[in-house]
C-alpha cells in the first residue's frame, strides 16, 4: 500500500477499523479463508501493524463476534420499554437483522464452522447459545411451559428463519417472524 494512503489513527479507532474490515472479510470468505495479510491490505496496514492491535487471527475473530453482540444488545435495549418486554425486543432484533444480512451471514457461517470443537470460536458460540437461551427463558417466564423450552424454540426458529432468508431473500422475514411470534405468544399466554 502506498505511504500516502496510510493515516495515523488513535489505537481505539484503529482497532475499530480492523474489526469492521475483518467483519466484512470474514462474512464474505469465511473464517477459514480469512488471512491477516488480506486484512492488513484492506486496512492499509502491514501484517505487523494488524498484529500490534490483535495478537492473532483468533483474537480478531473474537473481537468481531463481541462487537456484533455489543452493537445488537445496545440497539435492541434502546428500543424496548424495559428488560421484560420480550416481544418488542425480539421484534427489534428481527428488524435489525433484516438490515444487516452480511452480519447474519457471518454469524451463520461461523456458527456452523464452530461446531468443530477445534474451531477457535467453538467455546464462544457454545457460551453465546447458553446466554441467549438463559436471557430468553427469563423473558418468557410465566407461561404454561418452562421458559427454557420456549427459549430454545424461539432461538431455533430464529436461526432457521435466518438461514432460509439468506438462501432465499424473497422470504418475508418480518412476516414469517410475526406469524410465528403471534402464535407463540398467544398459545403460551405471554405478554
Amino acid at each position: 500500500m502506498e505511504a500516502q494512503t496510510r493515516r495515523r489513527m488513535v489505537a481505539d479507532d484503529r482497532r475499530a477499523q480492523i474489526v469492521d474490515a475483518a467483519t466484512r472479510l470474514i462474512s464474505s470468505v469465511g473464517y477459514r479463508q480469512f488471512t491477516i495479510a488480506g486484512l492488513a491490505r484492506e486496512c492499509g496496514l502491514t501484517r505487523a501493524g494488524v498484529l500490534h492491535h490483535f495478537p492473532s487471527r483468533e483474537d480478531i475473530l473474537l473481537a468481531v463476534l463481541t462487537a456484533r453482540d455489543d452493537n445488537d444488545a445496545a440497539a435492541v435495549m434502546s428500543g424496548a420499554d424495559g428488560p421484560g418486554d420480550a416481544r418488542t425486543m425480539l421484534d427489534l432484533l428481527v428488524r435489525r437483522n433484516m438490515t444487516q444480512p452480511e452480519i447474519v451471514r457471518l454469524y451463520t457461517v461461523l456458527s456452523a464452522e464452530a461446531l468443530d470443537p477445534q474451531h477457535p470460536a467453538h467455546a464462544y458460540f457454545t457460551r453465546r447459545f447458553e446466554r441467549a437461551v438463559a436471557m430468553l427463558a427469563e423473558l418468557l417466564a410465566g407461561s404454561d411451559r418452562p421458559g427454557r423450552e420456549l427459549a430454545i424454540e424461539v432461538h431455533s426458529y430464529m436461526d432457521g428463519l435466518q438461514l432460509s432468508w439468506l438462501r432465499d431473500p424473497g422470504i418475508d422475514f418480518a412476516g414469517q417472524w410475526a406469524a410465528f411470534a403471534d402464535d407463540l405468544f398467544a398459545r403460551h399466554r405471554l405478554a
